[in-house]
């Protein structure tokens, strides 16, 4: 038993539905406040799930739309410019998780050596045939690199996906040369709370849900630490640059029962819609900003072309 799946005896049922309606039984350990879908699904179930039916359930579709391309360079750059004095050092990158290729397309275009690793197979073959990238159908094993190969190793919205958060932590460190940065990004369950429609929050992808003190638990049991230099633009968020650290895993606090009040509170009140700040609340903005997308995508031109574009604004 890990940390991360917890007591049974210390796991309280917060919701038995997914964002959909559909039947899905979502647990809070009541000793951390990690939520987490019960039963863990297993490593060959979630194989077939991420490499034929992700995308399709979870975006409606086998490749990005164009306001989805122009969306995620936009908000990539965004994170490349804000961080740009713990990225541009690195030399040899990888991203875990590419997706439709964004990070890898405009790092690629820094003159860094970068390569990415997606499970879906639509997506992975969208970002070599579309965006031309060094990007390979593959799923998460030891073997798949050598270890201390990357200045830089990315996985930003996939650790929630994955059903051993620690050991794939300490298993993706692995590839981190002495001194380099691993960036870890995954939804923060107290933003959904308080953003999201009611009743629109857990999904059979996302296995864990976590906040910014069981993230930093998480990384803590792989032997990680966070990076000095990023910690105040990272306070109170869930994506945090990591390094390698000794003293990490002697550290670490792996109970917090106030935080888990504080999550399971948070849910409660989601559930009762009690945040009336949620999306569901500004229609007319995000539709306006959706029409934008459209607009501007459209006439942006081939995904390589908006790429092109977005990288000469950094």
């Amino acid at each position: 038993m890990t940390w991360a799946q917890g007591n049974p005896a210390d796991l309280e049922v917060v919701s038995e539905t997914d964002r959909h309606g559909k039947p899905l039984r979502t647990v809070i350990d009541m000793t951390t406040g990690l939520v987490r879908n019960d039963p863990i699904p297993g490593d060959e179930e979630l194989a077939k799930f991420y490499s034929e039916d992700y995308r399709k359930s979870y975006k409606a579709a086998e490749k990005p739309r164009k306001r989805q391309i122009l969306r995620n360079f936009r908000r990539v750059a965004g994170h490349i410019a804000r961080f740009r004095d713990v990225l541009a050092p690195a030399e040899k990158v990888l991203d875990v998780g590419a997706g439709s290729g964004e990070f890898v397309a405009l790092m690629s275009e820094m003159g860094k050596d970068v390569r990415g690793i997606e499970p879906n197979l639509g997506y992975a073959a969208y970002c070599r045939d579309d965006l031309g990238l060094n990007v390979a159908s593959e799923h998460l094993d030891a073997g798949l690199f050598e270890a201390e190969s990357f200045d830089l190793i990315r996985l930003n919205h996939v650790l929630e996906h994955l059903n051993d958060p620690e050991g794939y932590l300490a298993m993706i460190a692995a590839w981190l040369k002495p001194g380099g940065v691993f960036y870890v990004e995954v939804p923060n369950i107290e933003v959904y709370c308080r953003t999201k429609s009611r009743g629109n929050m857990f999904h059979y992808g996302h296995i864990f849900n976590f906040n910014p003190w069981t993230l930093r638990t998480a990384a803590a049991l792989a032997g990680l630490e966070e990076v000095p230099q990023t910690a105040e633009r990272c306070a109170d968020t869930t994506g945090v640059f990591f390094r390698h650290s000794d003293r990490a895993v002697q550290n670490v606090m792996v109970t917090n029962p106030d935080n888990a009040l504080h999550v399971r509170d948070m849910i409660r009140r989601h559930y009762e819609g009690r945040f009336p700040q949620g999306k569901a609340k500004k229609p007319f903005a995000k539709l306006a900003a959706r029409i934008e997308e459209t607009l501007t995508g459209a006439m942006a031109g081939t995904p390589k072309q908006i790429a092109a574009k977005v990288a000469r604004s950094l």
